[in-house]
């Protein structure tokens, strides 16, 4: 299974609603297994957090009622959100082959071009297609964040936000 080197990002500002503000580290990315990355980069990977800031809460419920997750799948939807945005409706990464992941989750523009930016960024067409891209919560391996293992970090958060929704 094909990695995405080094999708945590450690920038040392970041346009946070128009402000230049300390930058976290961000993760993105919805890509399919075996897929090889360019070798030399054609684009300088840079992340913007903007939009709306979700709680992990308000993840959970679009997750559960828009998405149709449950159990494991809705937590782990949770976390892989949260590693991969943060919980930001218009969070984007711009890849180093220059597609884009956009989101809460992070859909990328080149392996799911058929998710519009519109979609992508609005937290209920993007739990809809989170939930068909991750076949209904049971394949993660798309995202980057749960291949490599970042999501494990807001898996307590992601549980307690589950059980609030009922998930």
């Amino acid at each position: 299974m094909a990695k995405v080197s080094t999708r945590l990002v450690a920038l040392s500002g970041l346009v946070l609603s128009g402000l230049l503000a300390a930058a976290p580290l961000a993760s993105a990315g919805t890509v399919p297994a075996n897929v090889a990355v360019p070798a030399s980069p054609l684009c300088t990977q840079q992340s913007t957090l903007a939009g709306t800031h979700l709680s992990d809460k308000q993840i959970a419920q679009y997750a559960r009622n828009n998405g149709g997750l449950h159990g494991n799948g809705l937590v782990i939807s949770i976390a892989v959100a949260l590693a991969e945005s943060q919980g930001w409706t218009k969070a984007v990464l711009i890849n180093t082959d220059c597609s884009r992941d956009r989101g809460v989750w992070q859909i990328n523009s080149k392996w799911h071009s058929e998710v519009s930016d519109a979609q992508a960024f609005n937290p209920v067409t993007a739990a809809q297609q989170t939930a068909r891209i991750s076949s209904n919560g049971s394949n993660w391996t798309p995202w980057t964040t749960y291949q490599n293992g970042a999501y494990n970090q807001f898996m307590s958060r992601a549980r307690t936000a589950a059980s609030q929704v009922g998930g």
